[in-house]
């Protein structure tokens, strides 16, 4: 399944949106709290806009699929909120 979201997060100590091979993004978090809770080996994240080190976003959009995968919007919000830093 494809699911949109709109994520906000504190990006002070992020090295931006975009997936960096040696530097901590919002991209990889995402990735990784994504992969986690649909017990997927990997999950891309796309996002629509990106953002430097250390800035902040509210309302971003990103995408991504969880394959055959099917959860309920409500739940997976839940889900990452557990997940996810609290940045």
């Amino acid at each position: 399944c494809r699911y949109r979201a709109r994520v906000a997060y504190d990006g002070t100590g992020y090295a931006g949106m975009q997936y960096q091979v040696n530097a901590p993004t919002i991209q990889s978090a995402l990735q990784a709290a994504l992969a986690v809770r649909s017990q997927l080996a990997q999950v891309r994240v796309v996002a629509a806009g990106r953002t430097d080190s250390g800035v902040h976003a509210r309302g971003q959009t990103v995408h991504f699929e969880l394959g055959g995968v099917d959860l309920e919007p409500q739940e997976l919000e839940r889900a990452l909120g557990r997940l996810l830093p609290a940045d």
